[in-house]
């Protein structure tokens, strides 16, 4: 080969070079680009799953406020009734004492009597 042949053999694989770096430079180019991509999608399904689990949060707060309500339903309910069972003993309790004090009465007028007799 002669010089120029080499030279010119070199100036083709400078050539060569120059074209697999430019080409190396457009592929990092685009995996950069898909690097971002990759980022932007993983912070938005990020986003998405922050929405799903707030959405869940939320429902579960709501069954939460209604099993709250209803057991303060069956609350007031129960007190309720231990009211009505407080109001019924009251009476129990007078109608016993009055009995009582008729009982007594009774009892009274009978010495009375026996003791008239």
């Amino acid at each position: 080969l002669s010089v120029a042949e080499i030279k010119e053999l070199i100036k083709g694989v400078e050539q060569q070079i120059k074209d697999e770096k430019q080409k190396a430079e457009g592929l990092e180019t685009k995996i950069a680009g898909y690097k971002k991509d990759i980022r932007k999608a993983t912070n938005d399904a990020d986003k998405i799953d922050l929405e799903e689990d707030k959405k869940l949060a939320e429902q579960q707060l709501n069954d939460t406020k209604a099993e709250l309500d209803r057991l303060k339903a069956i609350r007031d309910g129960l007190y309720q009734s231990l009211d009505k069972v407080a109001i019924e003993t009251e009476k129990a309790r007078a109608e016993e004492a009055k009995a009582k004090a008729e009982t007594e009465k009774a009892k009274a007028a009978h010495s009375q009597q026996v003791g008239l007799e």
